[in-house]
């Protein structure tokens, strides 16, 4: 046997060994709040992991495809990988309405629209597809209109998640996201008696008499 040959069984090997890893194990390494975990890295499911519930996934390596369908803020999303790690593509897709884990806030709204990329190990070369909402409004903890809005993923420069939120006589948002470098840009337009005044002026996003404003956040 070839030393490239040898290096390919033993790296099979490895990877198997590691996606029959038990996935409570995992999740308990990563920290974040988990209920319900069961069933590996290959194929299992969970109830809650972290803000997202509940979770499945199945990874099928003589596809060369992975699945994911989660639900976050009272929807449903998909998630689907395949391809070889230096030729892949990735789809994102906004599901219907699921009852989803609780968590400190609530956006109510339903997302419609796929988002599609193409790349090269950590590089996404090509980028399709938007997301909309018509009807975006803070449910919890207090109710609060949101607008319509759209997400995009613009892989020009990056892997850049660009985005609006706009709600006539209101206001208008703006978002560049450097998903890598973790950090985002948030630009601000506000109308004199809109909603969200007093509340991004008690967070010091605009100063007391500012109708407009830009703010770097980091994650």
């Amino acid at each position: 046997m070839s030393r490239i040959s040898g290096a390919w069984v033993m790296s099979v090997f490895a990877v198997t060994l590691l996606v029959e890893l038990p996935a409570s194990w995992v999740v308990r390494g990563i920290g974040l709040p988990a209920r319900e975990v069961s069933g590996s890295l290959w194929q299992g499911q969970a109830q809650q992991l972290g803000p997202v519930g509940p979770l499945r996934w199945a990874v099928q390596p003589w596809r060369l495809q992975a699945n994911a369908q989660l639900g976050f803020q009272g929807q449903a999303w998909q998630l689907r990988a395949e391809g070889w790690p230096w030729r892949w593509r990735l789809e994102a897709t906004a599901m219907g309405a699921q009852a989803t884990v609780a968590t400190d806030y609530r956006l109510a709204g339903q997302w419609q629209g796929t988002l599609r990329m193409q790349g090269a190990g950590r590089q996404c070369r090509a980028s399709e597809g938007r997301m909309t909402v018509t009807d975006l409004a803070l449910s919890e903890p207090w109710s609060l209109g949101l607008g319509q809005g759209w997400l995009e993923m613009d892989c020009r420069s990056g892997w850049h998640l660009r985005g609006q939120l706009v709600q006539q006589g209101q206001h208008e948002l703006a978002v560049d996201a450097d998903l890598p470098a973790r950090r985002a840009q948030v630009m601000v337009k506000l109308q004199p008696e809109a909603a969200l005044t007093p509340l991004l002026r008690g967070v010091q996003w605009l100063g007391p008499q500012a109708l407009a404003g830009q703010r770097d956040l980091r994650w």
